[in-house]
């Protein structure tokens, strides 16, 4: 079989691989909205790692050994059912498919990062970070609301602000978006920053740009229930705070880019010749 047969097996396989992870655990279907479209990081990371030109070197004996690895990694995560570990070796796999089995293209390697976030495993697996995101919100809108002289008391996550009561929950604190947003902003920066040092620091604050804008939402929607009630604040107006929410870090995401990687200066200057 030629290299290109291979590939495209070996692809067809990866396909179906991811397919099955989604089926494994379908606990997402409680609120498809939110998942599904964590779906779109494969086919947006392919795009961006363009062109796919076959490999002429020989596989590596590394890239073998850790293929065997990768797969026993995915069988294990299959066996447990656990989304987290399934994910991790797909990944792996994905990687290893297109790092050794096509010419080498600049900063292909990021686009691992859109691969592992488009399964949905922080949303069905880590709820005890989703629960450390909604209490921070709630902490900060407090002190929000007591600098701004508005009475306003909490606990846990349940905020009091004039005698209106507001849970913070999963979706109102934005938990079920948060995945979405972090492949969006991963997926804009991996396109717009080149130096991969800069890439890791817009990483690191990226999850504080979610944070922020999630906050953002929580205000909007408090300030929204304090001056009608919360169900205007819980209907339609709730859905689009979300959308708004992903702009935003957009928004964030790419003026950080900018500001990390800077188009360069071109000279319109004309040098004449003596």
């Amino acid at each position: 079989m030629t290299r290109k047969g291979q590939l495209w097996i070996s692809g067809i396989g990866l396909l179906l691989a991811a397919v099955a992870i989604w089926l494994r655990d379908r606990q997402w279907l409680a609120a498809p909205e939110d998942s599904l479209p964590l779906a779109f990081g494969l086919p947006l990371a392919f795009l961006l790692g363009r062109p796919w030109v076959p490999a002429t070197d020989p596989v590596p004996k590394k890239a073998q050994l850790l293929a065997i690895a990768g797969a026993a990694v995915f069988a294990v995560g299959w066996l447990i059912g656990n989304i987290t570990v399934l994910a991790l070796g797909w990944t792996l796999l994905s990687f290893l498919w297109a790092f050794f089995g096509f010419a080498p293209q600049p900063r292909r390697g990021r686009l691992a990062l859109l691969a592992l976030l488009s399964f949905p495993w922080l949303v069905i697996e880590w709820q005890s970070i989703g629960w450390a995101f909604r209490l921070s919100s709630a902490a900060v809108a407090e002190m929000f609301f007591r600098l701004v002289e508005i009475p306003a008391t909490r606990e846990g996550t349940h905020l009091n602000v004039m005698g209106v009561p507001i849970e913070i929950e999963a979706a109102c604190a934005g938990w079920n978006l948060l995945q979405l947003t972090l492949l969006a902003g991963i997926a804009l920066g991996a396109h717009e920053i080149r130096p991969t040092r800069r890439f890791i620091l817009l990483l690191c604050l990226l999850p504080g740009i979610v944070w922020i804008a999630n906050l953002l939402r929580i205000l909007i929607l408090s300030g929204i229930a304090l001056s009608f009630d919360t169900q205007t604040a819980g209907g339609a107006i709730h859905g689009l705070t979300g959308l708004a929410v992903l702009g935003a870090v957009l928004a964030m995401t790419k003026g950080l880019s900018i500001l990390l990687a800077p188009a360069p200066v071109v000279s319109s200057k004309i040098v004449r010749s003596s």
